[in-house]
């Protein structure tokens, strides 16, 4: 698991001594190679998000749905599910409403080099929105 300046490694039952050490190593290894200059601390969307639910997830999955652009898109109810990566949770799920502050925030994830999954558009140009009329 990870998000953009976090790391955390998953052993199990099988590891040992041996294992864990070269895992060690290997991230050091990959820090060493990677290092830059600071980054300032940025927490995930997916854990600055407080979700504001308009209708059941199912119900706007499966309701008509239209693509609109970014800016039309606030106010609206999502049709479909947005997860930036690092770390895989998502911000957006269909039934919520979508605010500025997701369309930014996304924005600025996908800006600063995160993946954006499950979006129609990965570019965040276009929403998937649920049709009103």
């Amino acid at each position: 698991m990870a998000d953009r300046d976090t790391l955390v490694p998953m052993l199990t039952v099988a590891d040992d001594a041996g294992t864990v050490q070269a895992l060690v190593d290997a991230i050091i290894q990959a820090v060493e190679a990677e290092r830059g200059p600071a980054r300032s601390v940025s927490a995930s969307m997916s854990w600055r998000t407080v979700p504001v639910t308009a209708t059941a997830p199912r119900e706007a999955f499966f309701a008509r749905h239209e693509t609109v652009e970014a800016a039309q898109a606030v106010g609206r109810v999502s049709a479909e599910l947005i997860a930036p990566y690092p770390p895989g949770v998502p911000v957006l799920a269909p039934g919520e409403v979508i605010t500025a502050e997701i369309v930014e925030g996304l924005r600025a994830t996908r800006a600063d080099g995160g993946r954006i999954a499950y979006a129609e558009d990965p570019s965040l140009a276009t929403f998937q929105v649920i049709d009103v009329n």
